[in-house]
């Protein structure tokens, strides 16, 4: 073999190395590029965040039955804004929540009991039953439409049935503290049932 044949395949050799070696960075970074957006949790939205902090008081803070052990054991939250849930009237009339907000509210239900959407509080009320007047030990909530206040706060009705005469009616004022949305109190009239 003579000098120029050693010498081009060498440099061919080279060459190829070399365009693998590129070959394999652009993959890595391509790939990475990828895993980081498909892995990195994405922030629930803020009115997910703001249901969450309304259920989380309502529940396991305002209801009738926040005392440890609690009694309830399943939550039914109706699947829409219901506008007069303060007001214990807990049906629906606006549209459905999307299947992202449901998802969230859902994966933001840590320390709740578990959560089911309801298109209707008749789908799992019971008012014979004894007990809670809800299926499976349950409460029915009906949340209404966020409302932005000029102060930067949030007003956030909410309605929990879960008897015939058993309920709480109330408007929570949510605050952003710290990143964090929280109840810092309600607004307007409080009706017990």
């Amino acid at each position: 073999m003579g000098i120029v044949q050693t010498m081009t395949i060498r440099a061919a050799t080279t060459s190829f190395v070399l365009a693998v070696a590129l070959a394999g960075c652009a993959n890595t970074d391509t790939g990475t590029d990828q895993l980081d957006s498909t892995t990195s949790p994405q922030m629930p939205s803020e009115q997910s965040q703001l249901y969450s902090a309304a259920l989380h008081q309502l529940v396991l803070v305002d209801s009738p039955f926040a005392k440890a052990p609690s009694a309830v054991k399943y939550v039914y939250i109706v699947d829409g804004a219901a506008s007069r849930s303060p007001e214990l009237v807990i049906d629906a009339d606006e549209p459905p929540f999307d299947s992202d907000t449901k998802n969230e509210i859902a994966a933001l239900s840590d320390g709740l009991p578990p959560i089911e959407f309801i298109t209707s509080p008749e789908e799992r009320a019971d008012p014979g039953r004894v007990g809670l007047g809800v299926e499976n030990d349950g409460v029915i909530v009906g949340l209404t439409p966020a409302q932005r206040q000029d102060d930067g706060t949030v007003h956030v009705g909410a309605g929990l049935w879960c008897g015939m005469e058993c309920g709480i009616g109330l408007t929570y004022i949510i605050d952003n503290i710290d990143g964090t949305w929280t109840v810092t109190g309600t607004t307007g009239p409080v009706i017990i049932s």
